[in-house]
């Protein structure tokens, strides 16, 4: 069984992000789903392995430039036997054997790390299979047997990696996310907040996900799910679990009488439309100095076409009383879903601007203006700034 530790190993980290699916058991270093042809032309999934020795975080070849395959005899596309396998049965545990020893040295000094060795000897047999089938690969994606119990993600974070921004997205851990409302912006707010390295991630809606929230949502629920009409909140904790293991879902309206739910938040997203319980709400998170930024948009058809603006209001200790002065309150006896106009795409650009300031907040984004009121024109496609001093 592998060590999350050991994903650190520098090769090891580029055939995870190369998409190799690895595993370490039994002091042997295996790469699994390797297509091979067999002696019938048929193709199959094979494994490469060879042993080595850990040294703290990282690997240390334990073989030359040998590595052994578990499968059938790995052929060429005509179905014969590849030259650098010679039969070598032999056990890694029970239940796991080998069945080939293969020998490609590429010089004398053989191979200069371990992702060069399992790479080539990847291709050597996976591009036999590939001449016959393209649509194969030995890269189905990076599956490190163990998630390092240090991230809060299902699956490793091959962007992150690959990006370099390993330091920089650290800055995530810590804090403890809150979503309110989870209709049009709420969700896509947490489509992007899903993606990062935040501790937790706190869902709150009391609604019901219904068919016209499936066009203003990410995602494309069947119709089964709309049929269910499952609680908003419980809808996407649980798809975007695949991705993110600590989100939790609260089935109920935010209102005076429940606001211990937000409780241990360090950042809190109000997306929700429900005028009656906003001020208690905004009122519990000023008193604690929890930061927040409320979002809503004001849409409306004019001679056929639709106007208006989009708005991220930030609230932050010592510039409380002027964020509020920007929050709308509207009267709670009115329909907001009869009057307001929503799309798909305006909730995501509201959402995107929300997530945008919040990460320049913590200072993962650069940020010459740290504004606190920020609003975007859609009839003139621009976005005006505003310091609340």
């Amino acid at each position: 069984m592998s060590t999350a530790l050991l994903a650190r190993d520098p090769d090891v980290s580029r055939l995870l992000d190369d998409g190799y699916d690895v595993v370490l058991q039994a002091g042997h270093l295996i790469a699994r789903h390797i297509p091979y042809v067999t002696q019938t032309r048929s193709i199959e999934y094979g494994f490469l392995a060879y042993p080595v020795t850990v040294s703290g975080d990282r690997l240390v070849s334990g073989t030359d430039h040998r590595i052994w395959f578990g499968g059938s005899a790995p052929c060429d596309e005509h179905g014969r036997p590849l030259p650098l396998a010679t039969p070598e049965a032999r056990a890694i545990t029970d239940g796991l054997q080998v069945q080939f020893m293969l020998s490609s040295k590429p010089g004398p000094a053989g191979y200069p790390d371990e992702y060069t060795k399992v790479t080539a000897y990847a291709r050597i047999i996976a591009d036999q299979a590939q001449a016959i089938d393209p649509a194969v690969t030995p890269t189905p994606g990076a599956a490190w047997q163990e998630i390092d119990e240090d991230t809060p993600f299902a699956y490793r974070d091959t962007a992150t990696s690959r990006a370099g921004l390993a330091v920089v997205n650290r800055r995530y851990r810590g804090h403890h996310i809150l979503i309110v409302g989870l209709g049009g912006s709420g969700s896509y707010i947490l489509d992007q907040v899903a993606k990062t390295e935040v501790d937790t991630i706190r869902l709150i809606d009391g609604d019901s996900f219904d068919n016209h929230n499936a066009f203003r949502a990410p995602g494309a629920p069947t119709l089964d799910t709309l049929r269910s009409r499952p609680n908003k909140a419980a809808y996407f904790a649980s798809l975007y679990s695949h991705m993110h293991r600590h989100i939790t879902a609260h089935e109920q309206y935010l209102d005076e009488d429940n606001l211990a739910l937000l409780d241990g938040a360090t950042f809190v997203f109000l997306a929700s439309d429900d005028a009656a319980s906003k001020p208690a709400v905004m009122d519990w998170l000023e008193t604690r100095d929890v930061p927040f930024i409320d979002v809503g948009m004001g849409i409306e058809e004019i001679d056929g076409r639709l106007s208006g603006l989009l708005r991220v209001t930030t609230s932050l200790p010592g510039r409380r009383e002027q964020a509020r002065g920007r929050i709308p309150t509207p009267a709670p006896e009115r329909d907001v879903y009869g009057r307001n106009i929503q799309t798909a795409d305006l909730n995501a650009l509201n959402a995107i601007l929300a997530v945008n300031r919040w990460k320049r907040f913590l200072g993962i984004y650069a940020d010459a203006t740290d504004e606190g009121f920020a609003t975007y024109s859609l009839i003139t496609n621009e976005i005006a700034n505003e310091d609340l001093p």
